[in-house]
């Protein structure tokens, strides 16, 4: 059988356990703990690949693994390589994951869903960062691996069945496919960044209300939450208001 790629793992330092078992904590709804990993739901668990958090990582160094089914695995550092420094030019001020939960309960806000999870490199040449053009060019025989439709460099890997991926089956787009997976290229900012984009069960304007500090993208409805985080890398929960249905037709056309 062709190779494909089986699962995607966050991994977050152990070091930094005060921070990740708040985290865990806050988006355990999002799926099912086994250990020290919490395994994202999946909209089919046929799909592949599988998304995890790995929250006891014995590396120093937030990083990414792409597990494939033949065991080897592709390892990403979630880092800044362009030597240079770059603060953002949005206003924001980060919060505590506890201050996040305390805001959410107390407003009877629920996590719904996960849409996607990713990182961005920082990268301020022309075009796409290298490490992503890699990734690019080994997984997208091994994953519906699509490029964003509108041209920017916003990868996403969605998830599907064996036989889209080894056989390049034509995907039917009007399936459900969560978590999507996103490697992004990014020039505001020096600072490499986590994201998580979850469906909340209220509506923008309430949770833009809720959340004054965050970065809010009007444009897409949606507010980016930073977190106080130990890293020197940004951790996001990015709040949209959930919708049953999904926005995966949005890449017909482009997979890689």
């Amino acid at each position: 059988m062709t190779s494909y790629l089986e699962s995607i793992t966050l991994r977050f330092p152990a070091a930094s356990i005060g921070f990740t078992d708040d985290l865990a904590s806050l988006i355990d709804v999002l799926g099912h703990t086994v250990g020290h990993h919490l395994c994202l739901t999946s909209s089919n668990p046929s799909f592949y690949p599988q998304i995890r958090l790995d929250f006891r990582s014995e590396s120093a160094d937030i990083l990414v693994d792409f597990t494939f089914s033949s065991g080897d695995v592709d390892s990403v550092k979630v880092e800044n390589t362009t030597g240079l420094s770059k603060a953002s030019p949005y206003s924001y001020t980060p919060l505590s994951v506890d201050e996040v939960h305390r805001r959410l309960v107390t407003s009877g806000i629920s996590l719904v869903g996960l849409d996607h999870a990713g990182f961005n490199l920082p990268w301020f040449s022309p075009g796409v960062h290298p490490r992503i053009l890699q990734l690019r060019q080994k997984l997208s025989s091994l994953c519906l691996y699509h490029a964003y439709p509108t041209g920017e460099p916003w990868d996403f890997i969605l998830p599907g069945d064996i036989d889209e991926i080894a056989t390049r089956k034509t995907v039917d787009y009007s399936k459900v496919r969560r978590p999507k997976f996103e490697l992004v290229s990014f020039g505001n900012a020096s600072t490499p960044l986590i994201q998580f984009d979850i469906g909340v069960n209220v509506g923008y304007d309430k949770f833009l209300s809720l959340f004054p500090e965050s970065l809010n993208d009007p444009e897409f409805r949606n507010i980016w939450i930073y977190l106080e985080t130990p890293y020197a890398v940004d951790v996001c929960l990015v709040l949209n208001e959930f919708n049953e249905s999904d926005w995966s037709d949005y890449f017909k056309g482009f997979r890689l």
